[in-house]
């Protein structure tokens, strides 16, 4: 009876600190030394039934990452992946491209990527203090700091073919 009861008390302490987690606002500032160490940018098509169903950007100090993933069909459709140098003048651009302040004014998902058929358009910003800032976004309006960001993205150099 008593391992019943503890074995409850732990389920329900569990199920409301994880209700607490999802509910807790994200950070309104960074530390005053933190620098932006990745930005990411994705699109999720959902539930597809060919062709790739999801797109990342992955933007480093030192390179880009183009991935393709998630095809139904992995013979005609396999996962990619092409990787390209940056030098410090792309990076510093991508930085100053990030308008920070206005990407955490913006409302955060509200829903967990992985679990729902959807399509998504996203960006992810991480800084060297552990902070993130991840926003989904309308593809077809971004809002002016996506869409700044986005553009210096593109700039960095044509996305290679596969």
């Amino acid at each position: 009876m008593r391992q019943r009861l503890w074995a409850s008390l732990f389920i329900v302490g569990l199920t409301i600190g994880s209700v607490f987690a999802q509910d807790a606002a994200p950070p309104s500032s960074l530390a005053a030394d933190a620098r932006i160490v990745r930005v990411r940018t994705g699109y999720s098509a959902g539930r597809c039934g060919g062709g790739y169903c999801t797109e990342i950007t992955t933007v480093e100090p030192l390179f880009i990452v183009w991935e393709n993933l998630d095809a139904s069909d992995k013979k005609r459709f396999p996962d990619t992946k092409a990787k390209r140098t940056i030098n410090n003048q792309d990076w510093e651009n991508l930085q100053r491209a990030t308008d920070t302040k206005s990407l955490m004014a913006l409302p955060r998902p509200t829903r967990c990527r992985a679990c729902v058929d959807l399509p998504d358009s996203w960006v992810e910003v991480r800084f060297s203090d552990g902070t993130k800032i991840s926003v989904s976004y309308d593809p077809a309006n971004p809002s002016a700091p996506i869409a700044a960001l986005l553009h210096e993205i593109k700039t960095l150099g044509a996305k290679p073919k596969h």
